[in-house]
This record gives structure tokens, C-alpha cells and sequence, in this order.
């Protein structure tokens, strides 16, 4: 089920319950004054911000009107929060905006390829971080590829792509390229764990691809669906910048709409945090 709210901070864990009568996140949607509010994201992020607090930078009040609850189109309840966009959303303006709204997952939508994966704002904010990137327009968001693998942006980008089939009713596969050296013991495993996160949600596969390369698999394999669900680099911000990553590659060679996710809870060193700082969008 989605992050649970304990203390300020959020818990994660898994249950057959109704998850978003427990909802409490508080989202901060970040969005470009020509994406319209029914936008298929910014809906995702309402429904991720169900039973909680909904952040929004606007420009003026017929936008703040559309996004209240009573005025959208997904069924949801959350508590409004309406801010002046500035005319450059900064590091520090967003840093401030958490702390003043206790803000657990900034929604980034957008138009621009963030650096190095994205995620840059949770590493200097400690909150989630999603950030579209987007690709070929589509009527509506019916299937979504998921890529999975052990690692610390796993149960982030789980809920992430559970919201976005909630949302739109899309099918979910969770992808996972393995080489020689992966049991499939191991494989069922990783999808045990994605299924059991997932609780009462269904409308899902899961597809064991062996490859050599896990980037161009997931290239490759995206186009047959309207969006990429994929979680931020494991590797730290240095080496990324050195060597690259999986998530660089897709959300630069995918023709579809990359999803990038990263986790707020993740320890990040002195250095990382200090590359995400520098490297943050500056618009």
C-alpha cells in the first residue's frame, strides 16, 4: 500500500486494506503554467495526494478552481493548498514549501529532462521525488512498463505505479532483465515481494526478460506501452555523473513517458547531497 504517515515522517508497509483511506501524503505538484490541470499526471498526483494535503504553485485562480477536489475527475479528497508560482522555482523555494507543508512527495511534471535521473530535490529535501519526462502524447494512459529490481527506490516506485493504475485503470507489467547469473528462484522472489507490496491491487503481470543489457531491453520493450514507471539510480550521484545509468539512458532514448522515482528515504552522503544542490533544475 502507499507510504503511511507516522510522526511527520512515513512508514511503508503493505496490506490488503483499503490503502487510500490511509493515505496521508502531502504532495507537492510542480507543473508548467501550458499543462492543463486534467492533465494525466497532475491527476495521479491528486490521487497520491488522497486523504492529505495538495500543494500547487499557480498562476491564477481559475487553475487553483479546477484542482480542488469537488472540480476533478478522479474521485479524491485532500485538503488544498494554493501558492503564487514564482517566476523561477528554485532549490530554496521548494526546500521552503516542504518544510512549511510537511510536503512527503514532490510531483514534477515539468517539461525538461532532469539531470542525472532526477530526484535531485529529495536528496536536498529528504522527500520523495517523481519526475515526468515527457514523451509521445496518448488519448489515455491505459499500460504502463514497470521495470523492478532490488534496491532502495524499490517500495517508491511500486506505489508510484500502483497510483498510476488507480488513476487511469492501467495495466501494470513489472519487467525484470536478468543474465546468466540470476537464478529464477531469485526472479520469483523480486516479484513476490512487488506482489505482496501491492496488496489488493491486481491489474498486473509480471515478465522475467534475460538480456544483456537492462537499458536497452527497457528502450526497446517501452514503445509498446503508454508510459515508463522507473526507479532512480542506485549508484551514487558521483558515479552517475561519471559513468551514467540505466535511468539516464531510458529517460533519454524512450519514446514514451518516463516516470523516474526516487525515494526521500534513502541515506545520501555529504557529496551526493552537494551534486543534487548544483545539479537541481533551476526552472
Amino acid at each position: 500500500m502507499l507510504s503511511r504517515l507516522t510522526e511527520g515522517k512515513s512508514s511503508k508497509g503493505t496490506s490488503s486494506d483499503g490503502w487510500r483511506e490511509a493515505s496521508v501524503e502531502r504532495v507537492l505538484c510542480l507543473f508548467d503554467a501550458e499543462i492543463p490541470v486534467d492533465n494525466q499526471f497532475v491527476q495521479v498526483a491528486a490521487t497520491l495526494a488522497d486523504g492529505g494535503r495538495f500543494v500547487v504553485p499557480v498562476d491564477n485562480t481559475t487553475a487553483a478552481q479546477a484542482l480542488k477536489p469537488e472540480s476533478a475527475d478522479v474521485s479524491v479528497e485532500y485538503e488544498t493548498r494554493f501558492l503564487e508560482r514564482p517566476a523561477t522555482i528554485t532549490t530554496e523555494w521548494v526546500q521552503d514549501v516542504v518544510n512549511r507543508f510537511d510536503i512527503t512527495t514532490i510531483f514534477d511534471i515539468r517539461d525538461h529532462r532532469s539531470t542525472l535521473g532526477g530526484g535531485e530535490f529529495a536528496l536536498t529535501t529528504e522527500s520523495n521525488h517523481v519526475t515526468v519526462t515527457p514523451g509521445n502524447e496518448v488519448a489515455s494512459l491505459s499500460s504502463c512498463l514497470v521495470p523492478v529490481a532490488r534496491g532502495p527506490h524499490l517500495d517508491t516506485t511500486l506505489n508510484i505505479a500502483r497510483v498510476i493504475g488507480e488513476t487511469h485503470d492501467a495495466w501494470i507489467d513489472f519487467f525484470h532483465v536478468v543474465d546468466n547469473d540470476e537464478s529464477r528462484s531469485e526472479t520469483d522472489a523480486l516479484f513476490e515481494y512487488c506482489t505482496n507490496h501491492l496488496g489488493d491491487f491486481d491489474e498486473f503481470d509480471t515478465w522475467r526478460y534475460e538480456g544483456w543489457s537492462p537499458a536497452q531491453a527497457i528502450v526497446d520493450q517501452s514503445s509498446y506501452y503508454d508510459a515508463t514507471v522507473i526507479a532512480a539510480p542506485q549508484k551514487s550521484r558521483l558515479r552517475e555523473f561519471v559513468d551514467g545509468s540505466t535511468t539516464e539512458v531510458v529517460q533519454s532514448l524512450c519514446e514514451n513517458t518516463v516516470v523516474t522515482v526516487r525515494s526521500g528515504d534513502v541515506d545520501a552522503s555529504r557529496l551526493d547531497r552537494w551534486l543534487g544542490e548544483l545539479l537541481a533544475p533551476k526552472n
